[in-house]
């Protein structure tokens, strides 16, 4: 990497009678030695990786009250327990319903472990809905919104009225009725906390999953996760 760079200095600071000699001999050094090339890049990589990964973990120092908060109803597991996994996600994406199924396994694996879940709707009008929903839920009954949370991001495709209507009804609740209730200021400030949250950790997209310290961002699967409890 340093060879490279001395090199490149070198050619800027040549005159122009030797300019266009000097870039040939740069190009076929480089192509004889292409893993120069690549070896600096890798180590920019890993800089740029170890900044980022820095730059998450104050964050979520910054934030770790907000972070942990669950005092809006969404989550699942032990309540006090201490081995926590933080989720951000929109009940439209894909591969947050991917994800929720290492979520469960990992529950099951880890007997002990406290789930908290952050809406950050992103993706459609639809999203916002749902997560308005889940909210109201949760501050009526956990358990009813975990059976409403496990329901719709198990659900295959896109979630329409007549579904959500039918996982409304086995819970108790007239889709109508639930529509007028989730405007509410209570629901709004509990959104727009979530919302102010993912901004502030810079989230680009879901799923997010935050476990102690770190930040994995998208589908990361089932032994990335578990491997960050077991540390």
């Amino acid at each position: 990497m340093k060879l490279f760079i001395l090199i490149f200095i070198i050619f800027l600071q040549v005159n122009n009678v030797f300019a266009d000699e000097m870039e040939e001999k740069i190009k076929e050094f480089i192509l004889e030695n292409p893993e120069i090339i690549l070896k600096s890049l890798e180590n920019y990589e890993i800089q740029l990786e170890k900044k980022q990964n820095l730059e998450s973990k104050k964050k979520i120092i910054k934030y770790k009250s907000d972070i942990l908060d669950s005092s809006n109803g969404l989550y699942s597991g032990n309540k006090k327990s201490q081995a926590s996994i933080v989720k951000f996600s929109d009940y439209n994406c894909s591969y947050c319903k991917k994800a929720h199924q290492d979520i469960l396994k990992l529950k099951k694996n880890f007997p002990n472990l406290k789930i908290i879940y952050k809406n950050y709707p992103i993706l459609s009008p639809l999203s916002e809905k749902l997560a308005r929903i889940s909210y109201l839920i949760a501050n009526d009954d956990n358990k009813k919104f975990n059976i409403f949370h496990n329901s719709l991001l198990s659900n295959k495709g896109p979630m329409n009225d007549k579904k959500l209507n039918s996982v409304l009804k086995d819970l108790g609740y007239d889709l109508k009725e639930i529509e007028k209730r989730m405007k509410s200021e209570t629901i709004n400030d509990v959104l727009n906390k979530d919302i102010k949250l993912a901004n502030n950790l810079e989230l680009r997209g879901t799923p997010v999953f935050i476990i102690k310290d770190e930040i994995f961002f998208g589908y990361v699967g089932y032994e990335a996760m578990a491997d960050a409890l077991k540390d």
